[in-house]
């Protein structure tokens, strides 16, 4: 059964979920090498710069295993492999912990995608050079979402935190997008 803090954080931004998807086209860019290298560069800077300022509300959170979640040191041998260099730093403002929860849903949400993406991939011949940023947890994807959400539940006290959740993963999705599409949206 989905808890009201995960239902209100998917039905706020399912628009710029859908519109990030549509946007990034990540299947055809993963088959041009250029393409993927550019991907690859805006997904590291996107989860280096959005760990920094995830780390401070979240690295001692119970049960969140902060360090385990984060796939900067992965991406970085991503980025080797795909010849790519890191982008310049952009910081990220947080103004607490329920938005770095927010940010972190969008980022964790993307592990989800990132099993289906793989999926399609191989069976369209596309090699995963560069793309273990996709599946960082394996097998694990699904017990590892779900205690997330454990934690994002145990931390949505009220109506304050889970409209400072929403905003947070608008913020990731948007973060997400100017990163990974080079322009951010309009609107």
């Amino acid at each position: 059964m989905i808890s009201e803090a995960h239902r209100r954080l998917r039905d706020a931004t399912r628009a710029d979920h859908d519109r990030l998807e549509h946007r990034v086209d990540i299947l055809r860019r993963i088959a041009e090498p250029q393409a993927r290298r550019r991907l690859v560069e805006g997904f590291y800077g996107l989860h280096r710069d959005a760990e920094t300022a995830m780390a401070p509300w979240l690295a001692d959170l119970p049960d969140l295993d902060f360090a385990a979640r984060r796939r900067s040191a992965v991406l970085a041998g991503d980025l080797a492999a795909a010849d790519g260099r890191a982008p310049d730093v952009e910081p990220v403002e947080l103004a607490g912990r329920p938005e770095a929860l927010g940010l972190m849903y969008v980022l964790e949400g993307s592990t989800l995608g990132g099993q289906v993406i793989r999926r399609e991939a191989a069976r369209t011949g596309v090699t995963m050079t560069g793309l273990g940023f996709l599946d960082p947890y394996g097998a694990e994807t699904g017990p590892r979402w779900r205690a997330f959400l454990a934690v994002v539940d145990a931390w949505a006290a009220g109506e304050d935190d889970i409209v400072s959740l929403i905003a947070g993963a608008r913020r990731g999705f948007a973060l997400a997008e100017a990163r990974l599409c080079g322009v951010p949206a309009v609107g």
